[in-house]
């Protein structure tokens, strides 16, 4: 359209120009490659729907033309051209979100692994802080509690509100300036635990260690925190193990390990004339037959009371002690002068002798007492109890319930003693030990009817020892039994030698009867020897039967079943002979030569002799006089019907073959005097 100017609107009057291209092959190739339009046809005019792709151009103006094309995969092109980058492009979303789904996932496993361990850190924490005896507590920096762990109620019984805002010191007895100089040493320095007290909801005292540190932010103090560790029942066990090693467990005395330190202390501290220390060591009498008939228990018993009687006879000042067994010491440190020691070891033997019940039974044990004093006997513990120990044997060797003041002297014959047990010990192994044997005769016609044995100590320095010199140290040092049973032994095989009617005497010793082994003993001597039990009569002395009455008479009793003959030696010396006649199955007595050495020059004597006899037949008891030395005496007891006799006069105490010899000279001299007749 052709206008004259933009405002000229009127076109039908206006002229129009038209420009005409015609699609020819060549121009139709041209689209072709230019849009990919593969086979491109034009033609005029209308076609229908077909099979291929088409476009109708001018149908309102003129004749109408029709573009066709071929179209095998309808964007092929764009597939081919933008499918491949799609296909990396998406591959690549996929393997970025496949990995920040994996890393998501991974986080939130280490969130859920984290947060399950501090759950268990917690809890172990919780668990370990509530098992342990150990609270945890916060102050601000007055020291005013803030916090307190749940375990504070449970180790002291006391509320946490009722402590939150008071001092730490109201609770705990501790050093507020040292735990704050301790609690801003560092990490080390807080280890460092501060000893302290406390009241628990009882009021019982409680023993705590004190652990703190500092709390600062940005170098201000901001408070203190830590633990409080309970260690009463450690502080309580160290002091049970303490008093363990210082005392006896059976008694409660004190141990020998206390009774040094408390020597040693004493002693360091200086003595004078004017304020001596007495120690007193005491051996208890007649405690072994209690043991021995009655058991360990009923010892135990006997030991506990006996500890009581000397806590109570003495002062707070003074020490009691057990060494053990039935040794025990006394330190006073108030007596002052050796009266008032005196005093004391009466007033403790007095009280020891007290009888003391053991189920239905009352028994009695004595108390025979050493004593030394220092400064005047000696200055050191070892010292001390070494003297104490040998006035101790003096007072034993003196009788019983007695007390002995240490002497010089008496360390010689303490040394003496020990050297003559040593010798005893290695006479047994070197058979340096010998019978004797004296005969008995029967009194009206002065035939043999039996030997008393007796034992001879052939020592190598001292020459030929009586059993006085002996015997006393083998019964305190336990070799009696040994020596007693080579004695037996030993006799009942001469014994063998005699014939068959012939019996032979024994003496045992008190002691022996207690032990519980001594009728086991007889019994092996017989069965190894083949001695008739007839033949062996055993001598026991009155102080058999003071020892334990009831025991005596039980292995008394056995000794009986076993056939043996028992016999009591000094009849008349005790006080109590002529019951004990009547209670215990003797078979004989034997009356004491201080009887018979005024029998012909006393009427009181020969009226005792008389009186002595003719009880004695009445119970049925063969009565031995023994000590016999002149032929009056002899005449006497022949008068006044006494069975046999034994002494000098009738015969000494001689060797084994120089008996047999007599043995043999007396059935000579029988035969002859049947043949005269």
């Amino acid at each position: 359209v052709i206008r004259p100017d933009s405002s000229y609107d009127d076109f039908a009057q206006l002229s129009y120009l038209v420009y005409v291209d015609v699609l020819t092959g060549p121009k139709l190739k041209v689209l072709d490659e230019a849009f990919d339009l593969t086979g491109l046809t034009a033609t005029v005019g209308t076609i229908p729907d077909g099979s291929r792709p088409m476009l109708t151009l001018q149908e309102s103006i003129g004749m109408a033309t029709t573009l066709q094309w071929q179209s095998e995969a309808l964007g092929r092109s764009v597939l081919e051209t933008f499918l491949p980058m799609w296909s990396l492009l998406g591959t690549l979303v996929a393997m970025l979100m496949f990995w920040l789904r994996r890393r998501v996932i991974h986080a939130a496993d280490m969130i859920d692994e984290a947060q399950q361990a501090l759950r268990v850190s917690e809890q172990r924490f919780k668990n370990i802080s509530e098992a342990s005896s150990d609270w945890i507590w916060e102050t601000d920096s007055e020291q005013r509690l803030t916090f307190l762990s749940e375990r504070f109620t449970q180790v002291t019984g006391l509320a946490c509100h009722a402590w939150i805002g008071r001092p730490l010191t109201e609770l705990l007895a501790y050093d507020k300036q040292l735990m704050a100089a301790i609690a801003e040493g560092g990490v080390a320095a807080g280890r460092r635990p501060i000893p302290c007290e406390m009241r628990d909801d009882h009021q019982s005292p409680r023993y705590c260690q004190l652990s703190a540190r500092a709390v600062r932010v940005a170098e201000q103090l901001q408070g203190y925190q830590g633990t409080v560790c309970d260690i009463t029942e450690e502080i309580e066990a160290k002091a049970r193990i303490e008093h363990i090693s210082q005392h006896d467990a059976l008694t409660g005395l004190a141990n020998r390990h206390r009774l040094n330190n408390f020597l040693n202390t004493r002693l360091s501290e200086g003595l004078s004339g004017d304020h001596p220390v007495f120690l007193l060591a005491l051996d208890l009498d007649r405690f072994k037959p209690v043991n021995d008939t009655f058991g360990h228990a009923a010892g135990d018993v006997v030991l506990r009371e006996v500890a009581k009687a000397l806590t109570g006879g003495t002062r707070e000042t003074d020490l009691v002690a057990r060494l053990g067994g039935d040794e025990f010491i006394v330190v006073a440190t108030d007596c002052r002068t050796q009266e008032q020691a005196e005093r004391l070891c009466l007033r403790l033997i007095e009280q020891i002798n007290q009888p003391i019940r053991i189920g239905t039974n009352d028994v009695s044990v004595g108390a025979s007492i050493g004593i030394v004093s220092a400064p005047f006997d000696g200055l050191t513990a070892e010292d001390l109890l070494r003297y104490a120990d040998i006035a101790l044997y003096e007072a034993k060797s003196s009788g019983r319930n007695l007390f002995r003041f240490y002497e010089p002297a008496m360390n010689e014959r303490i040394m003496e003693r020990r050297q003559l047990e040593m010798d005893m010990r290695q006479a047994l192994r070197r058979h340096e030990f010998r019978l004797d044997f004296q005969p008995r005769y029967d009194a009206s016609s002065q035939t043999i009817v039996g030997a008393e044995a007796l034992v001879r100590w052939q020592h190598p320095i001292r020459d030929l020892l009586s059993p006085a010199c002996f015997i006393p140290l083998a019964e305190e040092t336990g070799l009696i039994v040994e020596l007693s049973d080579w004695v037996l032994r030993e006799a009942c095989l001469n014994a063998l030698s005699w014939g068959d009617e012939l019996m032979v005497s024994v003496n045992l010793s008190p002691v022996e009867f207690q032990r519980s082994d001594l009728v086991d003993r007889i019994a092996t001597v017989l069965k190894s020897t083949g001695i008739a039990p007839q033949r062996l009569e055993l001598e026991i002395t009155e102080s058999v039967m003071l020892e334990d009455a009831a025991s005596a008479l039980t292995t008394m009793n056995a000794l009986k079943a076993l056939g043996t003959r028992l016999s009591m030696d000094d009849f008349g010396t005790g006080y109590s002979s002529l019951s004990y006649l009547r209670s215990y199955p003797f078979d004989g007595i034997k009356i004491d030569r201080s009887f018979i050495s005024g029998l012909d020059q006393s009427q009181s004597s020969e009226a005792i002799v008389h009186a002595i006899v003719s009880m004695g037949h009445a119970l049925s008891l063969t009565v031995t006089a023994e000590g016999i030395e002149t032929v009056a005496q002899l005449g006497k007891l022949t008068e006044l019907a006494c069975d046999q006799a034994q002494g000098f006069y009738l015969g000494r105490p001689m060797s084994p073959l120089l008996f047999q010899q007599v043995l043999a000279d007396a059935r000579v001299e029988h035969v002859v005097e049947a043949g005269g007749c």
